[in-house]
This record gives structure tokens, C-alpha cells and sequence, in this order.
């Protein structure tokens, strides 16, 4: 009867032993996977130039021919350029926040300054699209430059005198954005002061090899 007893004892203490991991090992598997990385995406924003400048007309990269088509469909320019293209790393439910120096309208005009370029993306999410494809939203996008425009002329002892350029603010502000996977997609314009031409947004967003 005792040693009865003691086996039942016996195997209750290894019983509560082999819950007791169990359930250590699932907490530690719980854990695992909540630390889990979050899905990374390459964030693309390209900043196109439609004007009626002179000269040789620019060629768009073909990955844009969709956008291409679609500017020319709708505005009257003669010619379109890449001004610039700015990458990003982001993950899933993150922000993102740039400033640089660019190059817009300052690069046909003889002395003129940089522009300060700065752009964001906040509480970025990957979620189906309405049409059930892979998509992405964001909670708001920023951009904004400060351009120097042309004023006058400041005399000095030469014939030619130096450019006078004064900064003016432009930007774009949108609430909510949404995104198809992969696909550049024209998020807003942005008149260019001082000159005939507008900035073309244009966003593209790929998942990025982990």
C-alpha cells in the first residue's frame, strides 16, 4: 500500500515537472515571435519636372511609363525629366524622415543655390488595397523644399553682375495615403516658383529582402 502510495506521489511530481516546461517552453516561443523583425520595404519617392523648357527633351525611366502616359494625358508640357530620386528603408508601422540638399530648378540657372529638400512617412502599415492586393497605407506624408528663385542682378565691377536669389517655401501635405505594392504611383504636384513647371510626386513601394 506505501509503496503505492509513493508512486502515485511520484508520478504527480513528474506530471506538475512536465506542465511546468511545457509551459516555459510555450511562454518562450510566445516571446519569440512577438519580437519578431517586422516586414521591411524600400520606400522610392521620385521627383519628375514637367515644363516647356527648350532643348533636348528628357527621357522618364521605363519602370514609370504608367505615370509617363498618365501626365501626359493629362497636362500640356513638352518636356518631362527625372529631377531626383530619394530611397528609404522602412518596416511595418514605422516613420521615415529625410532632409538633403537638392538640385531643381537650380540646374539650368547660372549661380543659383541648392534647394533644401526634406520629406516624411508616419505610422506606415502594410494592408490589402480595396481591390484585395497587396498595398500599404500611410497616416500622413510630408514633402516640402525651400527653392531659390532669381530676383535681380547685384552690380559689381564687371560687366556681369552676380544672380540675386531669394528662398521660397513649397510643399505637400497629404492626411492618409494609400499605395499599391510596387506600383509608382503620382501622390500630388508642386507649382515651382519663379519658373514654368511643376514637381511631380511620384511613390513607389517594394517588400525589401530581409
Amino acid at each position: 500500500m506505501k509503496q503505492s502510495i509513493h508512486f502515485r506521489r511520484a508520478v504527480l511530481a513528474i506530471a506538475v515537472c512536465l506542465a511546468a516546461s511545457f509551459a516555459s517552453f510555450a511562454q518562450t516561443d510566445a516571446t519569440k515571435q512577438a519580437m519578431q523583425v517586422e516586414p521591411s520595404y524600400d520606400v522610392a519617392l521620385h521627383l519628375l519636372i514637367g515644363s516647356n523648357e527648350g532643348g533636348a527633351r528628357g527621357e522618364l525611366p521605363a519602370s514609370l511609363n504608367n505615370v509617363s502616359k498618365q501626365l501626359k494625358a493629362n497636362f500640356n508640357f513638352t518636356n518631362y525629366r527625372l529631377a531626383s530620386t530619394f530611397l528609404g528603408r522602412i518596416s511595418n508601422t514605422g516613420n521615415f524622415e529625410y532632409k538633403s540638399v537638392g538640385d531643381l530648378v537650380g540646374k539650368n540657372i547660372e549661380g543659383a543655390p541648392q534647394t533644401f529638400l526634406e520629406w516624411s512617412v508616419a505610422n506606415f502599415r502594410n494592408m490589402p488595397t480595396a481591390k484585395g492586393q497587396p498595398g500599404f497605407q500611410a497616416q500622413a506624408f510630408r514633402f516640402g523644399a525651400r527653392v531659390p528663385v532669381p530676383v535681380g542682378v547685384q552690380q559689381g565691377e564687371g560687366s556681369k553682375g552676380a544672380p540675386v536669389f531669394n528662398y521660397e517655401s513649397i510643399g505637400l501635405n497629404l492626411g492618409k495615403i494609400g499605395l499599391a505594392e510596387s506600383t509608382p504611383t503620382l501622390v500630388g504636384t508642386v507649382n515651382l516658383p519663379g519658373a514654368d513647371g511643376v514637381i511631380f510626386l511620384v511613390m513607389t513601394v517594394r517588400s525589401a529582402d530581409m
